[in-house]
């Protein structure tokens, strides 16, 4: 059974845009290896366009405005300073929340 390691949470930026977090520490497997399953993503207007995630056994993977990529797991701690970093550098070339 999963264990949450972090509780699922939503939330809204100072721009309006949607953040949701959420990771589990699964059985070890040939698609978890490391034994987390997480997904870390930012939606802005109703499209994600920053996310890392390792659902859908494709292993650590992230997504960028309209591109994916593998992405080369550390820890959930790196991987979650790595999207706040990215939406950080999105939010600031945004704009106000009507851009």
């Amino acid at each position: 059974m999963a264990e949450q390691i972090i509780p699922k949470r939503r939330l809204i930026t100072e721009k309006g845009n949607l953040i949701e977090i959420v990771a589990w520490k699964v059985p070890k497997s040939k698609f978890y290896l490391e034994g987390v399953k997480y997904s870390f993503a930012f939606i802005h207007k109703e499209k994600r366009l920053i996310a890392f995630d390792n659902f859908n056994n494709e292993g650590h993977h992230r997504h960028y405005l309209s591109g994916k990529e593998s992405y080369e797991f550390q820890s959930l701690e790196e991987t979650a300073d790595k999207f706040f970093s990215l939406v950080e550098e999105f939010e600031s070339k945004q704009g106000d929340e009507n851009d």
